[in-house]
């Protein structure tokens, strides 16, 4: 606890090869802490032995070298450290960006020396709900300081694939997730017409939560017949989550496809996907492209960047809408509650309501140069006065010092 009410802290930092992980490091190291990164393929997030005797190994040399670790770190709670953290009463902090992050459903949530963060307020609500005492809530971030030296390094020779004078989008189709409705055997075609329905409802009604209105536990329970899950012992996360969760990422799929074909029939597309099987006419379809080098400048010299936001994220701005303004590209996003808690709709970012209205405002914007590029610098500003890694990592010590 003295340790780390000092300026100074040591970081032992679990990696998983996390995309956000060097920007992290460059935070913390900025206000002079010590950071020791630690990577292993960890074979369980809730029991792994090897991997416990390599962190306790590794904390002990600290101790031996004379400065011990003042916390662990890590990207996502993992309820594996937690236990090394609450053997060794050591703090272990961990930041959150990944929506569902199944590993919250943990009974080690409880554990006194967690200093969870989360990039969603309605997941914070949630697990403090329960009775967990250290969940906070902490927005990504980007590191504007890298993105603006990668794009003017790269300003005289910009690749024509990734120059892009309509609409760019980035991401995961999930199109080959499998279908929740087809993948049930034998499941009835009422139960399958009423989840299908429902689906389609949603499609309709982008802002609303019809999909966890509609599905309760009374038709879990009709469905529990024809379908059973595989949990880890530890994990309390009911099977009514587990079936959302996987109808989330359908419609999440239907939705992305959906927007990418009507936008493909008004103006110029190219989807960057890891996801194959994805052809659709009027989209260019290019390969995932390197997180810190070639993905700034895409943004930067797209014209629209588009963000449909995985279903499963409820409120936080995801990383990709704050990657976008981060990097001075026009954010063209589907309706984000703290995105418009933070920032101004139509000033910094322009938000669309369904298809129709998102092909409306990419053609608008398209055509009129002077206001888009007006729109993407006031974005790019409030990232650096607000969601530098910086200014994050500072609010997480700020809290985690108060705690303690």
């Amino acid at each position: 606890e003295t340790a780390f009410k000092e300026k100074f802290v040591k970081i032992l930092y679990y990696t998983w090869n996390e995309i956000i992980k060097n920007d992290i490091c460059d935070a913390m190291k900025a206000y002079g802490h010590e950071v020791k990164l630690l990577s292993y393929e960890i074979k369980s997030y809730i029991k792994d032995i090897e991997f416990l005797n390599i962190v306790e190994n590794e904390l002990n040399n600290g101790r031996n070298c004379g400065k011990p670790y003042d916390f662990i770190f890590s990207c996502n709670f993992m309820p594996v450290i937690s236990k090394i953290a609450l053997r060794n009463k050591i703090p272990y902090v961990s930041w959150t960006y990944d929506s569902p992050c199944m590993t919250m459903y943990s009974e080690m949530i409880y554990n006194p020396y967690n200093f969870m963060f989360h990039f969603d307020s309605s997941e914070v609500e949630r697990i403090r709900k329960s009775g967990v005492k250290h969940i906070y809530h902490l927005p990504l971030a980007v590191n504007v300081r890298r993105t603006d030296a990668q794009i003017r390094a790269c300003a005289d020779n910009v690749s024509p694939a990734l120059i892009n004078k309509g609409v760019a989008f980035m991401g995961n189709l999930y199109n080959n997730e499998p279908d929740f409705v087809e993948s049930v055997a034998g499941l009835p075609d009422y139960e399958k017409g009423y989840i299908n329905g429902i689906k389609l409802a949603q499609l309709t009604m982008p802002g609303s939560e019809l999909l966890e209105e509609m599905f309760d536990d009374a038709l879990c329970d009709r469905l529990k017949k024809y379908v059973s899950f595989s949990k880890e012992e530890e994990l309390f996360v009911k099977d009514t989550d587990m079936i959302l969760n996987m109808l989330k990422k359908n419609i999440s799929s239907m939705e992305r496809i959906g927007i990418l074909r009507e936008l493909s029939e008004v103006c110029d597309v190219t989807l960057y996907t890891q996801s194959s099987g994805c052809d659709m006419r009027g989209v260019r379809v290019r390969e995932y492209i390197d997180y810190e080098r070639d993905m700034p400048v895409m943004f930067a010299n797209s014209a629209i960047n588009l963000n449909v936001t995985l279903r499963n994220i409820r409120t936080g701005i995801p990383l990709r809408a704050l990657d976008i303004m981060g990097a001075g590209g026009f954010l063209l996003t589907n309706y984000c509650p703290e995105l418009n808690e933070y920032m101004t709709e139509g000033k910094d970012f322009v938000s669309y309501i369904d298809a129709g209205d998102c092909c409306e405002k990419a053609v608008y914007y398209i055509e009129h140069e002077a206001e888009r590029k007006k729109i993407a610098a006031n974005g790019h500003d409030r990232i650096l006065d607000m969601f530098t890694y910086e200014h994050q990592i500072k609010k997480m010590f700020d809290v985690i010092r108060k705690e303690l």
